[in-house]
């Protein structure tokens, strides 16, 4: 039965409703976008709620949101404090960016000791290390809506939380 609501659970990390996209009529040089995409890295991994003001849109969307996590940036800063009490030492390390026309696709690689519970698992002191996929829209200087896509299915093995034979 864990196995089974911890599954539920991330289900809501990787399915959600479909978004369109916004139109922008500004969207930014290839190199001012991506410039300002980092920057939304480093707010993770500094970290700093207050970085994310300069670059999210005021009504930024998240697709998906992760499981208790409330719309547009406000909830992205208490996404990132959930995010923090499981992993202290959470850490993106950005492997690929590609830009074109107002988008900007971002292969990172992420690390991570849990030290917290996290999708109902206790903190098990393990590591981590698992690959996402990211796709910014930028208008007018700021992040409109980012799609996502990582891999915590591999950090529930890698943490102990499923068995191998999965």
């Amino acid at each position: 039965m864990r196995k089974i609501s911890i599954v539920l659970a991330l289900s809501a990390f990787v399915v959600a409703p479909a978004h369109a996209a916004k139109s922008c009529q500004s969207p930014g040089t290839p190199s001012e976008n991506i410039t300002l995409v980092k920057g939304f890295y480093e707010a993770f991994n500094t970290p700093s709620k207050p970085m994310l003001d300069g670059i999210l849109a005021d009504d930024w969307v998240d697709v998906p949101l992760a499981p208790g996590q409330g719309p547009g940036r406000e909830g992205m800063k208490g996404a990132l404090d959930g995010l923090l009490a499981s992993f202290p030492d959470f850490h993106v390390k950005n492997e690929d960016f590609i830009a074109a026309g107002d988008k900007v696709v971002v292969r990172s690689i992420i690390t991570a000791t849990q030290r917290g519970a996290f999708a109902g698992v206790p903190a098990t002191g393990k590591p981590l290390k698992i690959m996402a996929i990211d796709i910014h829209q930028i208008c007018n200087g700021r992040v409109l809506q980012t799609w996502h896509l990582e891999d915590w299915l591999s950090a529930l093995f890698q943490i102990g939380a499923m068995p191998p034979e999965l």
